[in-house]
């Protein structure tokens, strides 16, 4: 009978005991509560981005003459950088709820190939949010400078 201590990933000189597993399963359940919660706001955002655009196309229509030349053109383009900004956060985050799919997996499984994948899941969600925090910073900084 084989031991419930036993792990298959000491194969792999890796081994994760009581209290590893507990923070592995714990961050699963977080990272996908947080997942979930930024793609809700995600959809929020794109209802309430298309009704704001269409009311401000709208308002731009009742201006008549060049407004409404613009009109067009604005909501149009509005509605554009609505859809890739929710897609571009709801992409970032997609890795982070694949961390918490993978790592959830990984723990049931004792797969070493389903923990490295989720811990790679985790390792781009970290890459893009930092870029993003990057660019961030420096918009803040050449704004205030300029």
């Amino acid at each position: 009978m084989e031991d419930s201590q036993y792990d298959h990933l000491t194969e792999m000189d890796l081994q994760l005991e009581g209290e590893v597993r507990h923070q592995f399963a714990n961050a699963a359940i977080w990272s996908k509560f947080i997942s979930i919660v930024v793609f809700s706001a995600c959809g929020l955002m794109l209802v309430l981005g298309i009704m704001g655009g269409m009311r401000f196309f709208n308002s731009m229509k009742r201006l008549g003459g060049i407004g409404y030349l613009f009109g067009n053109f604005t909501g149009t383009i509005l509605l554009l950088v609505i859809l890739f900004v929710a897609a571009a956060i709801s992409l970032v985050y997609y890795f982070l709820f694949n961390f918490s799919r993978k790592i959830k997996s990984a723990l049931i499984s004792e797969d070493i190939n389903e923990l490295n994948a989720g811990l790679r899941s985790l390792k781009i969600f970290f890459i893009i949010t930092t870029v993003f925090s990057i660019l961030s910073l420096f918009n803040t900084i050449a704004k205030l400078v300029w």
